[in-house]
């Protein structure tokens, strides 16, 4: 699940640009009303796709024209199709290459799917009569699926409704709603406003709400598309981990994720202690946070004495508090109990914030510690990244984290549609915010030569 909930945050960074309203008429081609589904529980999508079947042997298929100008503006989006950064026409989702094969009562269907969060998958499917189904394809799996039914009336959701409930559910559940007060609030909500006005479908709704949250003054704010409440429990059989011996001396540990389970954290470690290595190196460059599951073993066999992780606080506790004109004091919070993800966010939902604390495990790793970063090492890492450093367990290498730091947790907004939102905030152990900063490291260097560096410079 979180894998595809990071693949779809990647298209934030492809928009940036702004979009103004025009009806579509879309002559000599055949509206469907369509659903696009993808794997672990994303979708539906429902969207208008325009298919033209140019003959007997070549179709092509596209979605709302446009759509860049409803989400930024007219001028804006003008701008970022000059410079390439909005699709051709504002067209989001397009098959091209399209091509038929009649089989009696069906034909199959082939393409190329064009998608701004995924790339360029291959669609394959049948059309039967006026319905088409098909499997969306990447090199290695099936992705996703489309489910398409002809129809000549577009019917447009009410996604001003919908926004009016997301900003209820963000009052009640976010950490401080005295953030809502800010001007970056006010831009992004009458921006919503006006977007929830002109847009057609669920892809420019979502594409819109997800690109202008990242302008906010806190992270860990996304609109999602769930077909029944997600799941976010560690999947044993993901991998996450990578282990590769450098010399005899050192061992270079990747971990692409936290999102894994406490077994493969513990395996990892085995291997790695077992030949008593005297240099760790562990990459977390490309890692975009995950969870408590694999986090606090990893904390574990890096930690020789009990260290504090952090304090989480919740909304509870800025409401009995104002700390614009209060010292902050966090000791007095309770010591979180939860070893999961799931559990801690139980504790802080019920709680003003909870403490978090690294306890050492029976082994732990004795040797010279490195830790490589870049500004896309986010959320779970910071707190970790921060912790280590401070207390000389670890050097750390690279480029300054991506500042992302809060607590998060998915909240059912209205049938398929889900805010994340950050329900508690994150103070270090000395008192410093990592949102919207971020950890900076002890050698900044690029991050894609901070690996060479190490091996070159400081194992010498």
């Amino acid at each position: 699940m979180l894998q595809y909930i990071r693949l779809f945050l990647l298209v934030i960074s492809i928009f940036h640009t702004s979009f103004a309203i025009s009806q579509l008429q879309v002559p000599n081609e055949v509206k469907w009303k369509s659903s696009i589904f993808f794997e672990n529980q994303l979708g539906p999508f429902e969207l208008t796709l325009y298919f033209n079947f140019e003959n007997s042997n070549n179709f092509t298929a596209y979605s709302s024209k446009n759509a860049d100008k409803r989400i930024f503006g007219g001028i804006k989006a003008l701008f970022a199709r000059i410079i390439n950064k909005s699709p051709k026409k504002g067209i989001f989702i397009k098959i091209s290459d399209g091509r038929i094969i009649h089989k009696g009562k069906y034909d199959s269907l082939t393409g190329i799917l064009n998608l701004p969060m995924i790339g360029k998958p291959t669609f394959e499917g049948v059309r039967i009569a006026d319905t088409i189904k098909g499997i969306i394809k990447d090199s290695t799996a099936i992705i996703g699926s489309i489910l398409a039914t002809k129809y000549n009336q577009i019917d447009c959701f009410n996604y001003i409704e919908l926004f009016d409930k997301i900003v209820d559910t963000t009052k009640k559940y976010i950490y401080n709603p005295d953030l809502l007060n800010s001007m970056q609030w006010k831009r992004f909500d009458n921006k919503l406003s006006k977007i929830s006005q002109k847009v057609i479908d669920d892809i420019e709704f979502f594409l819109g709400f997800n690109i202008h949250s990242q302008k906010l003054p806190f992270s860990h704010y996304n609109l999602f598309i769930f077909s029944q409440k997600p799941d976010f429990n560690v999947n044993e059989n993901e991998k996450f981990i990578e282990i590769k011996e450098i010399n005899e001396q050192t061992v270079y540990l990747n971990i692409n994720s936290f999102s894994g389970s406490k077994f493969e954290m513990d395996s990892a470690f085995n291997k790695i202690l077992a030949k008593n290595y005297k240099y760790l190196i562990v990459d977390l460059r490309n890692n975009p946070g995950g969870g408590l599951n694999s986090a606090i073993p990893f904390g574990n066999y890096l930690c020789k004495e009990r260290t504090i992780a952090g304090y989480f606080i919740t909304n509870k506790w800025f409401s009995a508090n104002n700390p614009r004109k209060e010292s902050l004091d966090f000791s007095e919070l309770p010591v979180a109990e939860a070893t999961t993800t799931e559990r801690f966010i139980e504790e802080l939902k019920n709680s003003k914030g909870m403490k978090l604390v690294i306890e050492p495990g029976i082994q732990t790793f004795n040797g010279t510690i490195y830790i490589l970063t870049s500004n896309k090492t986010a959320s779970t890492c910071e707190p970790i990244v921060y912790a280590l450093m401070k207390n000389k367990i670890a050097t750390i290498i690279g480029e300054k984290t991506a500042g992302a730091m809060l607590s998060a947790t998915p909240v059912q907004v209205s049938d398929k549609y889900y805010i994340i939102l950050p329900i508690a905030d994150y103070y270090t152990f000395d008192m410093k915010r990592l949102d919207q900063t971020g950890v900076e490291p002890n050698i900044v260097i690029e991050s894609d030569k901070a690996l060479d560096f190490v091996i070159n410079n400081l194992l010498k």
